[in-house]
């Protein structure tokens, strides 16, 4: 079964979606080698996948961005194929997204009075900082970078700042 027969099928057939989670990631679709990883993904790749948004981009987004299929060889593949690779796509960006979100640093109270929620800028924002650590001027540079470089950094600044609020606090207990 094709793609395109598929999503007319599906169209007629609601609740084969559990079934369709289960299909394991295939070694290729079509005609194209599947990555063994996500890891070599850059920052602008990813970027696109987080911002999947409809049920046609869920298949064609991650063919063409990870495959470099054509909209019509996407059409044309065999449907466990797509399917598979695109429910395993699924699962790794949320994967990354959990590691993204273990480098967030709760505010302290003081920083939440002060409004350090409103401090959240999105996905140009990590692309603002990544920039701004590495001293990069252009932010377009810095879609091309590996995610896990970007999230490498991260994970140490947070790290850093942990330590920082612990030695900070400890300082503090000895003065009293």
């Amino acid at each position: 079964m094709t793609v395109k027969e598929l999503l007319v099928v599906g169209n007629l057939s609601h609740g084969i979606e559990g079934e369709l989670e289960k299909l394991s990631k295939p070694w290729k679709v079509g005609k194209v080698r599947t990555p063994d990883t996500l890891n070599d993904m850059n920052m602008g790749e990813l970027m696109q996948l987080q911002s999947i948004s409809t049920e046609k981009e869920t298949i064609m987004v991650p063919c063409r961005v990870l495959l470099g299929m054509s909209e019509r060889e996407v059409m044309r593949a065999d449907a466990s194929e797509v399917i598979g690779f695109c429910f395993w796509v699924a699962r790794e960006v949320k994967r990354i997204n959990k590691l993204f979100a273990s480098t967030s640093v709760p505010p302290t109270p003081e920083e939440k009075q002060a409004g350090a929620e409103a401090l959240n800028f999105g996905p140009f924002g990590l692309l603002d900082y990544y920039a701004l650590r590495m001293g990069i001027t252009d932010h377009e540079a810095v879609e091309y970078v590996p995610w896990v470089r970007v999230y490498k950094c991260l994970d140490m600044d947070a790290r850093k700042m942990r330590y920082e609020r612990r030695l900070r606090k400890i300082l503090e207990g000895k003065k009293k």
